[in-house]
């Protein structure tokens, strides 16, 4: 066949072999921009469900047990009260000592003048080196007292800090803990396959989620958060039930046809198998409308 394009003057002639090479490539680049197209790319309100993104992240774990996570934030608040008393006496040793020193370089060095002074009048070299040297030594004492003043300060800051970092902490596992007993049901893989099957009575929302994973925590485990908030909303819904995963306590059922490549990752799960994957927004109208427009056995107001 002929291919004349209007950029070139002359016929190009394109034998069949030619044809079939072009076609090939053109086909292979098709798809391959059709799989970047379709490739479950992460959205911004979820973390990659991989070991990196894991390993980047802050080592303190809500354990999904509202007793545990409960305990264990009122232990770090106590153990925080403990830690805070002993870096206040720890500061007043500290502030005390920095003043007592300071205050004895103030009077060495103010001696030290005295005796310059009194030298100077006296004319004696022997004596202006010996008061000399008394007053740099004073002067370097008051230097020194006065680095570990500040020193003492920068350390009581620094304690305080990581304090308030620990009662933040403390915190977020009470609100978890909260959270756990507001009515999201914990599924492991067994209670996943039983929402599957058909002699089931009642729907499943489902967002898999990692501890480990801040958008999680905001979503899955604060009190406040969006399931919760979720589970609230729906709570006149006949024949429906909110719940969470927790993909580091069980393995990721992907060969039971779930794709949680991020996380949260949420499904609406009806009775003989069916499978919606959730992919709108986090806000609770686009959360209701996909339980809504997905529900098979539930009723939603």
């Amino acid at each position: 066949k002929l291919f004349a394009p209007e950029e070139l003057s002359h016929p190009v002639l394109l034998s069949a072999p030619r044809l079939r090479t072009m076609r090939t490539a053109c086909f292979s680049i098709f798809s391959a921009s059709a799989l970047l197209l379709h490739r479950d790319e992460v959205p911004s309100w979820a973390c990659p469900n991989t070991a990196a993104a894991k390993a980047a992240s802050r080592d303190w774990l809500v354990s999904g047990d509202a007793t545990e996570d409960l305990a264990d934030g009122k232990a770090i608040e106590a153990a925080v009260a403990t830690e805070e008393q002993g870096v206040l006496a720890d500061a007043k040793a500290w502030a005390s000592g920095g003043v007592k020193d300071v205050a004895a370089a103030q009077k060495h060095l103010a001696q030290a003048a005295s005796f310059q002074k009194q030298a100077a009048a006296d004319k004696s070299s022997a004596e202006l080196k010996k008061v000399g040297d008394e007053v740099a030594q004073a002067e370097q004492e008051q230097e020194e007292a006065a680095a570990l003043a500040k020193k003492a300060n920068a350390a009581t800051k620094a304690e305080k800090a990581e304090a308030a970092q620990e009662l933040a902490d403390a915190k977020k596992l009470e609100e978890a803990a909260a959270a756990e007993k507001a009515g999201v049901v914990a599924m492991d893989i067994p209670a996943l396959l039983q929402a599957e099957k058909a002699t089931e009575t009642q729907d499943t929302f489902v967002s898999f989620y990692a501890p480990w994973c801040g958008h999680c925590q905001t979503f899955v485990l604060q009190q406040n958060g969006g399931l919760n908030q979720l589970a609230t909303a729906l709570s006149s819904a006949k024949n429906l039930r909110v719940a969470k995963f927790d993909v580091d306590a069980e393995e990721i059922p992907n060969e039971h046809g779930y794709a949680i490549q991020y996380i949260p990752t949420s499904y609406m799960i009806c009775p003989g198998g069916k499978k919606a994957k959730y992919a709108g927004n986090m806000d609770q109208a686009s959360l209701v409308a996909f339980v809504k427009t997905n529900a098979c056995k539930a009723s939603v107001p």
